[in-house]
């Protein structure tokens, strides 16, 4: 009934695709504090928790099946918005996944990434289906840089980085341009919360009290870092009043590298820091999941040559805002200081009786 009111009212419909995740949550809850708007928040599961709360502020709940084009067809049914991210790494880590990936042949990295392509093509057919309706910057995509291409073939399985990039925006420009000209292309930094992944990598605890973070790539290596949750809907909120056929990186102010992020850690903690440069092959033989190792360690080593944007030419919040649009985003050090880091300061030793690989 709500929404059938919004519609009554003239409110325009954004519809937000992972509604119940990091992007897509941060996206539907910063549109939701415009009267002007009303929110499909589409979630697998209406019933959870997540999605429940999103109800109570107002959104009205959809299911869809990013497997079935049809159904996506239906969400996007009257939208003037939609907010498009996929997830690689939900099929990575599915142990029903990695069994079809063993019987296929194949790794678990390609798999995911077969997996995301597909998906991210039928939202762009499904998209397509509704142009007509969408605004004139109507599509907004969440993508990343395509590692093969912006380094002339030398990175050839950054799979979580190519399978968003060959549809958005690869596939979308070749088949359909009428939605490829309301399309912009929002690319997203290192989210700070990725130390839960790989703790091991980003927090070594050594019996002196240091920390240390080890990664390939090299120290003077400046990255962006975006606080996902807080900072990705503000983004995409002030993207939205940009004109179309664009692309932004979504970053926490300035590109930094990582000594500086781990500097930063220390400083706010008052625990004492350093940072190591070490090999792909470090990283992945000390994850706790040799997989994931690889994945993120080939994204590190990318991020020094050409680049974690690829070597793009890509407007940022500075750009935004002089542009006369507001679109505040905290810095790292403000990222990182929201975060409870109570139980990395309490980790045992890195290397004691015990203690998990990577942990």
């Amino acid at each position: 009934m709500a929404a059938t009111n919004d519609a009554a009212a003239g409110k325009k419909l954004i519809v937000v695709l992972g509604a119940t995740g990091n992007q897509g949550g941060s996206v539907a809850r910063r549109f939701a504090q415009d009267p002007r708007y009303r929110v499909r928040a589409v979630t697998r599961d209406p019933t959870s928790a997540k999605a429940q709360e999103l109800a109570k502020l107002g959104m009205e709940l959809a299911t869809a099946d990013f497997e079935d084009v049809e159904s996506l067809k239906a969400v996007f049914a009257g939208a003037n918005v939609i907010f498009s991210n996929t997830q690689y790494w939900e099929a990575f880590f599915r142990p029903d996944c990695r069994a079809d990936a063993a019987a296929k042949g194949i790794s678990c990295r390609e798999y995911a990434y077969i997996v995301e392509r597909r998906q991210s093509k039928n939202i762009a057919d499904a998209a397509a289906a509704v142009v007509d309706t969408l605004d004139d910057n109507g599509f907004l995509v969440s993508t990343l840089s395509h590692a093969g291409k912006s380094s002339g073939g030398r990175f050839k399985d950054l799979y979580h980085f190519d399978g968003k990039a060959e549809i958005f925006p690869d596939y979308v420009n070749d088949t359909y341009p009428a939605l490829a000209a309301k399309m912009s292309c929002i690319h997203t930094g290192y989210f700070t919360i990725s130390h839960h992944i790989l703790p091991g990598s980003y927090f070594r605890k050594h019996e002196d009290g240091t920390f240390e973070m080890r990664f390939p790539c090299k120290p003077t290596t400046r990255v962006p870092h975006l606080d996902v949750n807080h900072d990705a809907g503000p983004f995409v909120y002030a993207v939205s009043q940009m004109p179309p056929g664009k692309a932004y990186m979504a970053s926490s102010g300035d590109y930094r590298t990582f000594p500086e992020w781990i500097g930063a850690w220390g400083k706010l903690t008052g625990m004492p820091t350093r940072y190591t440069e070490v090999e792909v092959e470090d990283l992945q033989n000390e994850a706790h999941d040799e997989m994931l190792g690889l994945e993120v360690a080939i994204m590190l080593r990318y991020s020094d040559d050409p680049g974690y944007d690829g070597g793009m030419e890509l407007l940022k919040a500075e750009d935004l805002r002089k542009a006369g649009i507001d679109c505040p985003m905290l810095t790292l050090e403000e990222s990182l200081a929201r975060q409870d880091w109570t139980a990395v300061i309490n980790k045992p030793v890195w290397n004691a009786p015990g203690v998990p690989k990577g942990a």
